[in-house]
């Protein structure tokens, strides 16, 4: 019995790992490799014939009997509508022998190992499977010809463009409109399809519509409110109000497509006094100083916090070093020509709009688009972490006589800046539905230096018998 086991398991053995492997290749090498080299592949065709099994000699007989291609007496008229364009032998440059493609086609199909046969013969099969190849072989200008015809016939399809007017505080949108493109597989398919029966055709060209990328639905949707917010600047001079304005003025009515990013830098430009902007208080290096365009971090900071109860993300913002006054701490956006910008991504699948007024007194910033859903409300929140305690004064002589009107005399004071603790802050998202708190989002974390005071003292000497009244440096 061992015996007969042992030589049972020694036959199935030899039957897996000889007979069928063996009987596998057979099959393979029939039904699959097609291992005649000298035909071609058993499932071939080439410009709508089927040349499977049959060598090149005879494929290029078939071919020959089934395609009535020739290189004279053909006529094509292509017609659209009221239009029509007729073509002759003499308008193309006929090839009528069919020869090379046939024989590069074999070619390939012979040469290289079973594997890389089947590579190439799919690459010839793709190529085979088009019936357009017969056409654009024997009329080899065609698609030259085509091209004129569409330039002539084929419309692009028109956008509906949503126009923002500030006095009525309403977006006015103009009607779309679909446009056309000629079908030039169908066109081709159908001189294949006509070319074989007759060489004088006349083939009616058929066109796909094209449908605008926005419509009147789409500008809808995308022209509601999904956010306001407000600064005051009122008691800003007039040069800072001056930048404010332009700043806002190149921002309103603006969209932003569906995908495309936003940089308030490249969108405001740099800000020059050619462009019309003034000296007003910036901050640098930590304190108040002039510069030009003076004002415009108002803005940026205005159309930061509109963005975010938009529920839109921000890619790109800067907190400020010093706290500012016109907005919570930790919801500043700084910006900073060629250093500093203020980002964000329209994430939406539709455009979004950004509309600004500045009215001397007021800065706001709409956001318009479809944002957040429409029961959600956005609100922000700050946090205090800490608090960083200023230092003492710092007291300055008056050296140059800078305020001689109002101090002359050593242990005389004028204060020109008052000292402010600086903090640590987080600011927050916050996501209510139906009055109810659904998440909570930290979005910022930002440290503000504390600010000393700066005193200037008198630096003559008192003269003997004189006293100063109380000076306070408070």
């Amino acid at each position: 019995m061992r015996f007969l086991k042992k030589i049972k398991g020694t036959f199935f053995c030899f039957l897996f790992c000889f007979i069928v492997p063996f009987a596998l290749f057979i099959v393979l090498n029939q039904f699959v490799f097609n291992n005649d080299l000298s035909t071609f592949n058993s499932d071939f065709t080439l410009c709508g014939v089927n040349l499977g099994g049959l060598t090149q000699e005879q494929a290029e007989t078939k071919l020959k009997n089934e395609l009535l291609f020739n290189s004279e007496g053909i006529k094509l008229k292509l017609c659209f509508n009221n239009k029509s364009w007729l073509f002759t032998d003499s308008d193309f440059n006929i090839e009528s022998n069919i020869h090379t493609i046939l024989d590069s086609a074999y070619k390939t199909n012979r040469k290289g190992n079973y594997l890389t046969k089947i590579k190439r013969l799919r690459k010839i099969k793709k190529m085979g499977f088009d019936s357009q190849i017969a056409v654009r072989y024997v009329l080899t200008d065609i698609d030259k010809k085509i091209d004129e015809i569409c330039q002539d016939i084929e419309t692009k399809p028109v956008d509906s463009k949503a126009i923002y007017n500030s006095n009525s505080d309403s977006f006015k949108i103009t009607e779309s409109k679909k446009g056309s493109i000629v079908d030039r597989d169908k066109l081709l398919n159908d001189i294949d399809i006509a070319l074989q029966k007759n060489n004088d055709v006349t083939i009616d060209i058929s066109t796909l519509p094209v449908e605008p990328t926005l419509t009147e639905k789409d500008l809808k949707q995308a022209t509601k409110l999904q956010s306001k917010f407000t600064t005051n600047y009122s008691k800003s001079t007039l040069d800072r109000k001056n930048n404010i304005k332009l700043a806002s003025n190149a921002l309103n009515g603006l969209m932003i497509n569906s995908g495309e990013e936003f940089s308030f830098n490249n969108t405001i430009g740099k800000r020059t006094a050619e462009k019309g902007y003034k000296e007003a208080n910036i901050i640098k290096d930590g304190t108040f100083v002039k510069g030009i365009g003076g004002g415009i971090c108002q803005v940026s900071t205005t159309l930061y916090n509109a963005l975010i109860l938009a529920n839109i993300d921000v890619t790109e913002s800067h907190p400020h070093s010093l706290p500012v006054s016109y907005v919570q701490p930790a919801m500043d956006a700084m910006v900073s020509w060629g250093n500093a910008d203020l980002k964000f991504k329209n994430t939406s699948s539709l455009p979004m709009f950004i509309v600004s007024s500045a009215n001397g007194s007021e800065l706001t910033f709409k956001i318009y688009g479809d944002t957040k859903e429409n029961n959600v409300e956005i609100k922000t929140s700050t946090e205090i972490v800490k608090t960083i305690p200023h230092k003492k004064d710092k007291i300055i002589p008056d050296t140059d006589g800078i305020y001689s009107d109002k101090i002359m005399f050593k242990g005389e004071f004028h204060r020109v800046k008052y000292s402010k603790d600086g903090y640590e802050a987080k600011a927050f998202r916050e996501s209510y539905v139906d009055g109810k708190l659904q998440n909570k989002k930290q979005i910022r974390h930002a440290t503000y230096n504390s600010q000393q005071g700066i005193v200037y003292e008198g630096v003559d000497t008192l003269p003997e018998g004189m006293t100063l009244p109380d000076n306070s440096t408070n």
